[in-house]
């Protein structure tokens, strides 16, 4: 969506790609606006952001419920093997004294897309119905502070790399929750980019009627 600026008692809307500057307007359900001049998409109306929030929040939360619930991956050494899910590294670096690193591998990869992914359903949610209430106002706040502490892609780096250096010593078996982990990560990215702050800000001040 085009970036919004301040202009006197109206807000503007700046497109990203050329930036022309167009007057603000409310827009019906199913509606979007784009630039005059080059085409690009500046803004979508609210049901169409909360559908599209919603509906890819709940599909990554019930997939970051997966891949916790289920094997990561299976090491197979000298006969015996050994289960991983997301949570064994953060319980294994508690274990070798490290609680610092552990407590923050396990907010960047479980509490803070978990946290974060609630709170869209819990934005999107009473826009899907016409809803507002007070407490979506800190829900938004929330959700814009997690945003830059969400971190699997990092945490799946590192486990990629993990599994590169143990394949020398072991057999590798994939697990059903590292492929939920895999979809995890495009739902969730959908998720976050189709979240538009100023519409949400716009609808719970009532500038909005789409």
């Amino acid at each position: 969506m085009g970036a919004e600026a301040e202009t006197g008692p109206t807000r503007d809307l700046l497109c990203h790609d050329c930036d022309l500057v167009h007057a603000h307007v409310e827009l019906e359900r199913g509606e979007k606006a784009v630039c005059t001049r080059c085409g690009s998409l500046l803004a979508r109306g609210v049901h169409e952001v909360a559908a599209r929030t919603f509906s890819f929040a709940l599909a990554s939360l019930v997939l970051l419920i997966v891949a916790n619930v289920f094997p990561f991956m299976e090491f197979k050494i000298a006969g015996r093997v050994q289960v991983a899910r997301i949570t064994t590294g953060v319980t294994q670096l508690w274990k070798d004294g490290y609680p610092e690193l552990s407590c923050m591998v396990a907010f960047t990869s479980v509490v803070a897309p978990l946290v974060m992914l609630v709170g869209l359903l819990m934005a999107s949610g009473p826009m899907l119905v016409g809803h507002r209430h007070p407490w979506m106002r800190s829900v938004g706040k929330v959700i814009g502070r997690l945003k830059a502490w969400s971190m699997m892609e990092v945490f799946l780096l590192g486990v990629i790399v993990s599994a590169i250096k143990l394949s020398q010593m072991a057999d590798i078996v994939f697990g059903p929750a590292l492929f939920a982990f895999l979809v995890l990560i495009v739902t969730s990215t959908a998720a976050v980019a189709v979240y538009d702050p100023p519409t949400f800000w716009d609808y719970l001040d009532g500038r909005d009627a789409a």
